[in-house]
């Protein structure tokens, strides 16, 4: 019998429009072979049911877009509804980047509505979307990070280069090269991109950029190592998405040219690091080289094409690599909750309420 899927993409989130283009890149990918029903999540937090074949430009102008939306019912029977008619499908592939998508809220939604889907589950969205705390679990486990200090109303002591991020966010939107605490504050005063918070962490000159695949099902499995080549002094948006046609089309050297002993151990981290956080679909880890030190810089759980194109050298299709994914999400059960202690107890010892307010 064959398959439904649903691939949900889009989303408020700054990475809207990048979430979009892999999405519809995997519905174009699993059509193929499955049923595919595309879920477009709008700017202003709406859900549509959209065509399989529209293009990344419909989703500027075509106002068919907005024409079949969906509801959210929290019913006997929850979950999506075109009018009174729920969605079925057996797995919902998640390309959402950043924001809600990406930051464990969906990931929470899709749990209530009994959804299996693939990308992270919600502690391990929640724990990379937040760079301070994936920068604090790393450190108490002992791997090379840049120590990262929290951006606070207070005068800051900056002394040198620093490169200011949003605290929570997905891409490089936002990541900004600093040297004075008056640019930092005037950043996150005029942009939202800062309301969640901000960090900071030193500069490393003429540090690069190093990026890896990493996949756990059937097998644990790594990509080749990704040099992006950037055209500033950060690896920015326009360096990932908007040259030369998009992500893929990037300049990069796949694979890097590193000497063995940097290779492996990028690698040994990289084992170290899913040992701590388990990889669910594929991620990205995003590594910094440094005078040859090498730091763990960010988890990018959902990252942009779902990362496929770093096994293009290693005989795995991106249809192969998305179906793995969703295998993957279909052996899951999907998360329970228990209900240890709601046995009735404490309500029945309980006082009248007017009693309980002193």
């Amino acid at each position: 019998m064959s398959k439904t899927i649903g691939v949900v993409f889009g989303g408020p989130s700054p990475e809207h429009d990048i979430s979009i283009l892999t999405g519809l890149q995997s519905v174009r990918i699993l059509s193929k072979k499955y049923d595919v029903i595309a879920l477009y999540w709008s700017k202003n937090n709406e859900w549509y049911l959209v065509d399989n074949e529209y293009e990344s430009v419909d989703f500027l102008s075509n106002k068919k877009i907005y024409k079949n939306k969906l509801e959210m019912k929290f019913n006997d029977d929850p979950g999506f509804y075109q009018k009174r008619k729920k969605l079925h499908f057996d797995v919902l592939i998640n390309a959402c980047h950043g924001g809600p998508g990406e930051d464990g809220s969906l990931q929470s939604l899709l749990n209530i509505f009994r959804i299996k889907y693939t990308g992270p589950d919600q502690i391990s969205a929640q724990i990379c979307m937040d760079k301070y705390a994936f920068y604090t679990v790393m450190k108490e486990n002992g791997l090379p990070v840049i120590e990262k200090k929290l951006v606070n109303t207070e005068e800051m002591n900056i002394d040198g280069n620093y490169v200011l991020k949003p605290r929570f966010g997905g891409s490089s939107i936002g990541v900004e090269l600093i040297n004075d605490a008056p640019t930092v504050q005037k950043l996150i005063t005029n942009s939202d991109l800062y309301s969640q918070g901000a960090v900071i962490e030193k500069y490393l000159e003429n540090s690069i950029d190093l990026l890896i695949g990493v996949r756990s099902f059937p097998d644990f499995d790594v990509s080749e190592i990704e040099k992006p080549l950037k055209n500033e002094t950060l690896f920015s948006y326009t360096d990932k998405y908007l040259e030369n046609g998009g992500l893929e089309g990037s300049k990069r050297e796949l694979p890097a040219n590193l000497n063995e002993q940097i290779e492996k151990k990028l690698i040994e981290m990289v084992n170290k690091i899913n040992q701590i956080i388990p990889t669910r679909g594929i991620y990205r880890y995003d590594f910094l080289l440094h005078e040859n030190a090498l730091y763990i810089n960010e988890i990018n759980t959902i990252p942009g094409s779902h990362a496929l194109y770093l096994w293009k050298n290693l005989n795995s299709s991106k249809f192969e690599l998305l179906d793995s994914m969703i295998d993957e999400a279909l052996s899951r059960q999907v998360d329970n909750w228990s209900l240890t202690g709601s046995d009735g107890i404490a309500l029945k010892s309980a006082k009248d309420i007017a009693s309980k307010l002193g």
